[in-house]
């Protein structure tokens, strides 16, 4: 396997007080802008509602939208311009069949409608509770998983380092102001999945330290295996992060914020995998010892 590191000897768990303390910054910092916005800007697949997008054949005012919108009773329509695209203009309404080519005729010309969606009320609240039940049930799985493999502290552990890894991403995405979708809910699930990944392959290097390294306590022995896994760690996260940033600039609009969120995920994912893990595994052996680590 290529190496990127020889032999490398950095001291990740003495750097552990201050990752806390960057894990803490961001995360709430997170938590500020989710209060500010009330809340994820939940996209139409969560909240419901009629979704348009129309294509002006120039640059076109809000505020004259708005004032079209008007003549039919969608004055309170949410309107926002496209990010990335040129003269493309996003319209939020409550639901109503048909409202794309009811607006697309009162301009003049009239625009492209490119996208229409509809989604009920009762559909999103359903789309709502499933993403949440499924989130949740990874979560659980993993921790059975974890605890078999390993032991149920590790598992708890792992699953907390998780919730770190969402937290931080759901909060960077609210601070971008970006929409919480199902490819929100996919990307996420896709997030865990890799940082279990990471996470479970130093776990293992761990665990077989622990045997062959029986003088050395649990610090140097969690710091020999990372340190151990560290090329692979850092070049499985590189390939993975050159792959999404070409999805990011040329996979089209389409899954542009699934991409931007798994680039988000990729790097959280690696910096839990080599910090978070390890230093809660620490804390709580300092705080409560198990047996093998008192004799």
């Amino acid at each position: 396997m290529i190496q990127i590191f020889k032999n490398p000897q950095y001291d990740f768990i003495g750097k552990r007080k201050y990752t806390f303390i960057l894990s803490a910054v961001v995360i709430l910092v997170g938590l500020v802008s989710l209060i500010a916005h009330k809340g994820p800007r939940y996209g139409i697949d969560f909240s419901g509602g009629s979704l348009v997008e129309l294509h002006f054949e120039k640059q076109i005012e809000i505020a004259e939208i708005r004032e079209k919108l008007s003549n039919i009773g969608l004055q309170e329509a949410v309107i926002q311009e496209e990010q990335g695209t040129q003269y493309n203009y996003l319209i939020k309404t409550l639901p109503k069949e048909g409202i794309g080519i009811k607006i697309s005729k009162l301009f003049t010309p009239p625009p492209i409608v490119e996208r229409e969606e509809l989604v009920g009320p009762s559909i999103s609240a359903g789309f709502r509770q499933k993403a949440f039940l499924v989130i949740a049930l990874s979560m659980l799985v993993m921790l059975i998983y974890i605890s078999i493999r390993f032991t149920f502290r590790w598992g708890i552990c792992a699953i907390i380092a998780i919730l770190h890894d969402v937290f931080v991403v759901i909060g960077i995405l609210s601070i971008m102001n970006k929409e919480f979708t199902l490819l929100t809910i996919a990307s996420l699930l896709t997030i865990i999945g890799y940082s279990i990944n990471d996470s479970i392959v130093i776990s293992d290097r761990v665990r077989e330290n622990l045997r062959g390294l029986r003088r050395r306590v649990l610090p140097e022995v969690i710091n020999t295996s990372i340190n151990q896994n560290l090329s692979r760690t850092l070049l499985t996260s590189l390939t993975t992060f050159f792959v999404l940033v070409i999805l990011f600039f040329f996979g089209g609009r389409a899954i542009h914020d699934f991409a931007f969120t798994l680039l988000i995920g990729v790097v959280v994912g690696t910096y839990s995998s080599i910090y978070t893990l390890s230093a809660l595994i620490i804390e709580w052996e300092k705080v409560s010892p198990t047996k093998s680590a008192r004799r």
